[in-house]
């Protein structure tokens, strides 16, 4: 597909997700600004070190801080560059963060000693979260070494093929989110299902558009949801909250986008991207 094609209504659908992520979290927060007490994570938050978060303790942001923040503005801006530019990965961002995270040392009047004590600590609390990432991808390898996923994609994509043309957007969008679960890395979704969702879409008169959206959809969606997602684990280690509690939570809201999402297929197959 051509870059930057159907922008229009994927802006759209963009705004329609925004909305309702955003109407969704402001709802719960006020109801438990009322009482905090049904929060999920009421007696998990009982039980930790809040006191730098008493308002007795806040403090405004001085010179030596607001540097800080404009050394790590300028590394995003620097890691962007080299991203797209460059073709930076893994070893030139990791690079680019430690220089960082000296340079914000020694603006914070740190020793050496004191920045390498502060990194290790750091390190502390993304093992966990490390740990997470290995055992997630773990259970992809298996999968994908065991071909698993290839069986599970044929018999999807059979399923497909005798499905009413009406109904084969639906199913691409729902096949998308359910893989999502067992292949959470984006561009190797991609990989897998488009080179077979490409053809099945112009064999029972699908756009490309449609399924393009479909898959965009149904990668995205299920991000938030599924333990196999390195993001989230990492980042739900990181924030110390269980999955479970995390599941309780984001299942109304993954209920409501997953609607939105197949009204919206719905929508771009029967009236923006026709065949």
């Amino acid at each position: 597909m051509p870059l930057f094609s159907g922008i229009g209504f994927r802006l759209i659908a963009w705004f329609v997700f925004v909305i309702i992520s955003v109407t969704y979290v402001i709802m719960y927060a006020r109801k438990i600004k009322k009482n905090p007490a049904i929060s999920s994570m009421y007696e998990f938050d009982k039980q930790r070190n809040v006191e730098e978060l008493k308002p007795d303790n806040e403090k405004t942001l001085d010179a030596r801080q607001a540097l800080i923040l404009a050394v790590l503005g300028i590394t995003v801006v620097g890691l962007a560059f080299g991203v797209t530019m460059f073709d930076w990965y893994i070893t030139e961002i990791s690079g680019l963060f430690l220089l960082m995270g000296i340079i914000v040392g020694f603006i914070g009047k740190l020793r050496v000693n004191e920045i390498a004590q502060a990194f290790v600590k750091g390190c502390e609390e993304l093992v966990v979260g490390a740990l997470v990432v290995g055992f997630a991808y773990g259970i992809l390898v298996v999968l994908e070494d065991s071909l698993t996923i290839d069986t599970i994609l044929h018999s999807i994509s059979s399923v497909l093929d005798r499905l009413p043309t009406s109904l084969t957007a639906i199913g691409m969008y729902v096949t998308q989110n359910f893989l999502n679960f067992i292949v959470p890395s984006g561009s190797g979704q991609a990989a897998l299902t488009m080179p077979i969702m490409s053809p099945l879409a112009d064999l029972t008169g699908v756009s490309r558009q449609t399924s393009v959206f479909a898959f965009q959809l149904g990668d995205g969606i299920s991000n938030i949801l599924t333990p196999t997602g390195s993001v989230l684990m990492a980042s739900l280690a990181l924030a110390k909250i269980p999955w479970v509690k995390w599941v309780k939570w984001v299942i109304p809201l993954i209920l409501i986008q997953f609607i939105a999402g197949a009204v919206l297929v719905t929508i771009a197959h029967l009236f923006v991207w026709t065949v």
